[in-house]
């Protein structure tokens, strides 16, 4: 590489190609046009850090530089994305979500949250639109805080963390809240314990308020905390052999049939959690995450009021090719469906896959959100093949932001992503020209990513049911 060349590039110099030029330590991503924050901001912050950096945001782009923008990205050590309230942010939270699958040690995100009310390039933000979009930042945050990808509201933060990286040869997960980060909504504290609301994790699995989850539901969040396996019949019996003073508040689980079917309640919810801890720490287990070594001392000492908070309802980190599996649970496909394919997967996918002696799992839900993702991704990872279907009659940005996770987790996958036709209305709402545009370029962003990383893209859903059931079916 030549030393001579500016350690700085703008996107302008497509006459070299860039692996005889400097490689560039920070890669400046997110939103671009109409943000102004890498010329203000950023490219100050880092000329007088001697940091380089590749800039993709130019005035005029042409398709020349799509292969110098993806060759300075893989060649990056740092990541930078901003996601900016200032526009609709449709690639950059697909490009953001898949690189959380891929590049987890080196991606810095700063995110703006919208705000109701606000205007995106001169058209005020419907409630409806606002609360689409925040769905999506949010599934894009829980997909990160998976990942134990911290993230940032403010830039100048994020350009010292860059620093301190490059600097000190540190991952992201090293980072502190000291650092700057935003403190996570499902991750852990400092001292290696999550205090969350117990009852907001019991309300995810619980989705029709009956009060009760199953056995096999409590199982599977602990289950995905680390790759650590202990017999079902373990831990119920351990709950029912808890001590005296604990043991009014909650009820013995049953000894008889299969446990995963046993329904259990609140308080059965923490004392499964409770002995599930203990035992990780008494046998000498070691999870990735080092996430249940205090869980028994916090319960035991806490008053049945803390009680109530003491729990860590998800994992920080998805596995997702070495997550422990129940037997009983895998299934040949996963379908995510939302709105009127929901229909369509009852009246027409459901018969035909079970004809042919398949096995389903169903999205149980008709929005994918935070509260029902950490379900959801369980049954995709309990199945042979996912199929994810981007509708034409939604924004369908937290669906792409899943998909484009999913990509980067390299998980066996069908997409089937359908364009928004020009002046299409979305639950009784008209799209404005400029939102159509915005989505659908999000759409193409996506099926340009899946077909670059080999997987298969259809438009029609029947098409890409077929090529799901093919694949399955093929002995390969």
């Amino acid at each position: 590489m030549s030393t001579s060349c500016s350690l700085h590039c703008d996107g302008k110099d497509t006459g070299k190609a860039i692996s005889k030029r400097m490689a560039y330590e920070v890669f400046l991503g997110g939103s671009c046009n109409p943000t102004t924050w890498r010329i203000d901001i950023a490219i100050p912050t880092l000329q007088s850090l001697g940091i380089t950096y590749y800039n993709p945001q130019v005035s005029h782009w042409s398709p020349e530089l799509i292969a110098q923008e993806y060759e300075a990205k893989e060649t990056a050590r740092v990541l930078l994305f901003v996601i900016d309230d200032r526009t609709r942010n449709c690639a950059g939270i697909i490009e953001t979500a898949e690189l959380a699958g891929t590049r987890r040690e080196s991606l810095i995100v700063v995110i703006h949250p919208y705000r109701q009310g606000q205007s995106i390039l001169g058209e005020i933000v419907s409630n409806q639109e606002y609360y689409e979009l925040t769905n999506g930042l949010l599934v894009l945050q829980y997909l990160m805080e998976r990942q134990r990808i911290p993230i940032f509201e403010s830039i100048s933060a994020a350009l010292n963390c860059t620093s301190k990286i490059l600097r000190n040869t540190t991952n992201v997960q090293d980072l502190h809240s000291e650092d700057g980060i935003r403190p996570s909504r499902i991750s852990f504290g400092q001292q290696g314990t999550d205090i969350t609301k117990l009852r907001e994790a019991f309300k995810s699995l619980d989705n029709n308020d009956t009060g009760t989850i199953s056995f096999a539901e409590a199982l599977m969040i602990l289950q995905n905390n680390g790759k650590c396996n202990i017999p079902v019949s373990d831990v119920r019996n351990g709950v029912n052999r808890s001590d005296a003073h604990e043991k009014p508040m909650i009820e013995k689980l049953s000894s008889y049939g299969d446990a995963r079917e046993q329904r259990v309640n609140f308080e059965q919810f923490c004392a499964i959690a409770n002995e599930w801890s203990w035992r990780l720490k008494n046998n000498g287990v070691t999870c990735e995450s080092e996430i249940l070594s205090v869980w028994r001392i916090l319960y035991r000492k806490a008053s049945k009021f803390l009680r109530r908070a003491l729990i860590h309802p998800f994992n920080r980190f998805l596995d997702w090719t070495n997550s422990i599996i129940i037997d009983s649970e895998k299934k040949d496909l996963y379908i995510a469906v939302v709105d009127k394919d929901l229909i369509w997967l009852e009246s027409s996918a459901i018969p035909l896959i079970e004809s042919l002696g398949l096995t389903l799992h169903r999205s149980s839900t008709n929005e994918f959100n935070v509260r029902v993702l950490p379900l959801e991704l369980q049954r995709m990872k309990n199945s042979r093949l996912i199929m994810v279907v981007i509708p034409h009659h939604t924004r369908g940005i937290a669906l792409m932001a899943l998909a484009a996770h999913l990509i980067g987790l390299r998980a066996k996958l069908v997409l089937c992503v359908q364009a928004l036709p020009e002046g299409f209305s979305v639950s009784g709402e008209k799209l404005t020209e400029q939102a159509t545009k915005d989505y659908n370029r999000g759409r193409i962003y996506l099926s340009d990513m899946a077909t670059r990383e080999g997987v298969p893209v259809y438009e029609n859903i029947d098409d890409a049911l077929q090529h799901a059931i093919q694949i399955i079916q093929s002995p390969c």
